[in-house]
């Protein structure tokens, strides 16, 4: 079947989403791998200065294993092991890499890196084995997202959280990656379902403030007022009653958190012109900070402090 133009435009556009996003974010690594594979001095001093181009190296490595790779997987993981970057997870890879050849040398650099837990050979073999969890979805995608192929990142999560039934772990994920990357609108999507499966007063307490959190970025400061009624019932702040689970919530970061979240609903509100709004979620946020313990209220103290000269700026303005 021939395309006609606009078609064949179209297709060229979607091309980058067809290809699988596990080859796409692989192949910077591939090729940085061959060339230290080669001797190329340059390429040493490139992995060793990029972490997101070194994670792409070890998952290379780890679908492409040679027999003379072990003097570059213990470069690697010196690597890894001196940066001690958030990313543990290369980390963890590496030294599963370097174990798995099993020699008495590596022994030292391994318990270094994985803090003790392996202190012989036969040990670091073992521990290899099963070490190094089979990669996900979302390990392709937080690596797109870390190579700055964002919009590539942002379809492949919507196509996850179409294909997502009432899975609250898988939701709460989907929806934490959405908002990492600035797709609130999505997040919220998968929020608002993640919230309907919570069983516990605290858990939709929980999930509510952030459901607030994300549908105020995404510009429905309505339905941010929606989801913080939500989050009050569930810890009874509306003389509802609660369960167990939210028992002592005011005295617990949960409720430093509910409040946050009105206090940032009511400066939004008032930025937005409704004052209606700001005037509720105010008065709905100097209960809460009369209630949560005093430690809170004072971290709270220089937002707490902007909401309430804003609100008394609607009166001076006749708002």
């Amino acid at each position: 079947m021939l395309l006609n133009s606009a078609e064949l435009v179209a297709y060229r556009l979607d091309e980058p989403f067809r290809q699988p996003l596990r080859d796409i974010v692989l192949t910077p690594g591939q090729e940085a791998l061959e060339r230290l594979r080669s001797g190329d001095h340059g390429a040493r001093e490139e992995v060793a200065g990029d972490p997101v181009l070194r994670a792409g190296v070890l998952r290379a490595a780890r679908y492409d294993r040679r027999d003379g790779d072990l003097p570059l997987l213990r470069f690697l993981l010196e690597c890894e092991n001196a940066e001690r970057s958030e990313w543990y997870e290369e980390r963890w890879l590496a030294a599963a890499l370097v174990a798995s050849h099993g020699l008495d040398g590596d022994v030292p650099l391994l318990r270094s890196a994985t803090t003790g837990q392996i202190t012989d050979t036969a040990e670091a073999v073992e521990w290899a084995g099963r070490a190094v969890a089979a990669e996900s979805e979302f390990t392709w995608i937080e690596l797109a997202h870390r190579q700055g192929r964002v919009e590539q990142a942002r379809v492949a999560l919507i196509r996850l959280l179409d294909d997502t039934g009432p899975d609250a772990d898988r939701l709460r994920k989907l929806s934490r990656a959405l908002e990492e990357i600035g797709d609130h609108a999505q997040a919220a999507r998968a929020q608002f379902c993640l919230l309907w499966l919570q069983d516990t007063a605290r858990e939709r307490a929980s999930e509510a403030y952030v459901l607030a959190r994300l549908e105020r970025r995404k510009g429905d400061l309505l339905a941010a007022g929606r989801a913080l009624e939500r989050a009050r019932a569930a810890v009874g702040a509306d003389s509802t009653a609660p369960d167990a689970t939210v028992r002592e919530w005011h005295r617990r970061r949960l409720g430093q958190l509910i409040t946050e979240q009105h206090l940032e609903l009511t400066l939004a509100a008032i930025e937005a012109g409704d004052a209606e709004l700001a005037r509720t979620t105010m008065a709905h946020s100097r209960l809460l900070l009369r209630t949560i313990a005093k430690e809170s209220a004072k971290e709270l103290s220089p937002l707490s402090t902007r909401a309430k000269w804003a609100v008394a700026g609607l009166r001076a303005s006749g708002a």
